[in-house]
């Protein structure tokens, strides 16, 4: 029998990752999608595709004018959501967000492997840097974010290293046009480019024996220039620099969303975030690596950014997790195993590792036998597709399509799926965080916690109310309570209250 080729018989080393790798898929495959940051930014790419136009103004929320503006930067992301939607509803966007962080984070293994020379040791920081990462995967723009910025630190990294030309730079200013239209984390090949540039101009200026050459150093500064110039590649033009510095200080967003504020060592991720810290922190203690004035810059430039909000902790896990390898191959642990004869029993095996991430994706998953626990999360054979979260107002929303009018208080992330599903309606608030006003946002909150609701939604002249039993139920009480509100509609999940005229 003719034996397969070398690249089809794998190591016995190379299934550490691959085990990891695998069941990071399950559990990306099994997140319920939640209402907020999906709906809407696939209604706005519904409208690119009808229109051939970015929109440029509110448009869906009756508390503000129609024509009060708005900056929609995402717009390609948006675009592409509704792409795959149209092609294979939320099924394929879902699994289209599991093939894209599967291939980010195994571009982060084959990093952390180069580095420390063991595929136990990117094992280890594989799984790390995936669990740090599970309140960043759900379906919204930024999962086209991910494979640009492998792209510019992988290329950068191998620059800085010796191992590649100054000139497959060049591909990073073709790449930032994509990045720029499709989610506004382009700011952060910005950044990397920077920080490459002023620590590897540092090494030069010491005289390092490995520093790049000054002419190597003009081909890094040549491509840092056009990637600037490719960020005005944009229907905005420099516009979009100043939304997303904008929105990176913009109260609301930074004062009241859980995502843009601090870690705190609560959850999963959040806990293996300060394990990672602790982790880094021992390793470069005790490690014969030290990290190269670029890797130092990178490091803290990037904790930073993550300690300053958990939307960034991805961002971090990708660039430290490689670095943390390369200082736990320094450590001289038994991790740096021979990796054993090439064998494609291995294959085989590394094959069925990937049979359950394909049971579970969204065409399947509902026919399995998984908990009920699990099943309490999402609403099982929803019209709107599957794995969606029951903080969804699908039932919710049907009703008031059947019975349209008034001026509706809504839930916030219910704001999301009415923009999807009913915009006529008009949402009294949505995530859109940065449309809103502070003190908007201020009325909203005392709302929904029973604090001079009734005053308040007077003073709005709202009619109607459709609020989330789980997240409000000092509203539910304060309705209940109140004469000239009945309540019209109710499942497990979300009421229809209505004032009496």
């Amino acid at each position: 029998m003719k034996r397969l080729p070398s690249a089809f018989r794998l190591p016995l080393d190379l299934l550490w990752p691959i085990v990891i790798l695998a069941g990071f898929g399950v559990y990306v495959s099994l997140m319920p999608q939640p209402p907020n940051d999906f709906w809407w930014h696939l209604k706005i790419g519904e409208l690119l595709a009808r229109t051939g136009r970015v929109p440029a103004t509110n448009l869906f929320a009756w508390t503000l004018p129609a024509d009060a503006p708005f900056f929609y930067g995402a717009w390609l992301g948006e675009l592409l959501l509704y792409v795959l939607y149209r092609w294979g509803g939320v099924a394929l966007t879902l699994c289209a967000r599991t093939v894209l962080a599967l291939l980010t984070f195994w571009l982060m293994a084959t990093a952390a492997q180069r580095r420390s020379g063991s595929w136990r040791i990117a094992a280890l920081v594989l799984a790390l840097g995936a669990v740090m990462t599970f309140n960043n995967l759900i379906v919204r723009p930024q999962i086209w974010s991910w494979l640009p910025f492998m792209a510019f630190l992988l290329l950068l990294s191998a620059f800085a290293a010796g191992r590649l030309s100054w000139r497959w730079l060049l591909v990073l200013p073709l790449v930032m046009v994509f990045w720029v239209n499709a989610h506004g984390a382009f700011i952060l090949g910005l950044v990397l480019l920077g920080i490459f540039g002023v620590g590897e101009g540092i090494r030069r200026l010491l005289g390092r024996a490995d520093a790049r050459s000054w002419k190597e150093l003009g081909g890094l500064a040549l491509s840092g220039g056009l990637s600037a110039l490719a960020t005005l590649v944009n229907p905005r033009g420099f516009d979009i620099v100043r939304y997303v510095i904008g929105l990176m200080t913009d109260p609301p967003s930074q004062n009241l969303i859980v995502e843009w504020q601090s870690p705190t060592p609560t959850g999963i991720a959040n806990t293996a975030f300060y394990l990672s810290l602790l982790v880094l922190l021992l390793v470069l203690t005790y490690s014969r690596y030290r990290p190269t004035f670029t890797e130092a810059l990178l490091l803290g430039a990037f904790l930073w950014l993550a300690w300053s909000g958990q939307r960034y902790v991805v961002w971090f896990a990708l660039v430290a997790m490689p670095l943390l390898a390369q200082a736990i191959a320094g450590l001289n642990l038994r991790l740096r195993m021979a990796p054993g004869q090439r064998n494609w029993l291995n294959s085989i095996l590394a094959l069925l590792l990937f049979v359950p991430v394909l049971l579970m994706q969204p065409w399947f998953v509902e026919a399995l036998p998984l908990p009920e626990t699990y099943w309490a999360q999402v609403l099982r054979g929803s019209e709107a597709g599957p794995l969606v979260d029951t903080n969804t107002p699908v039932e919710a929303v049907a009703y008031l399509r059947e019975h349209p009018g008034g001026h509706l208080f809504n839930e916030m992330g219910y704001g999301s799926y009415l923009i999807w599903a009913f915009p006529e309606q008009g949402v009294f608030i949505d995530p859109r965080v940065e449309l809103y006003p502070y003190e908007r946002w201020m009325d909203y909150i005392r709302i929904g916690q029973g604090t001079r609701s009734l005053a308040l939604l007077e003073q709005y002249g709202v009619d109607r109310v459709l609020l989330d039993v789980k997240l409000q139920k000092e509203l539910v009480r304060v309705l209940e309570a109140a004469p000239e509100w009945r309540q019209e509609y109710a499942d497990d999940y979300a009421q229809v209250w209505l004032k009496a005229p």
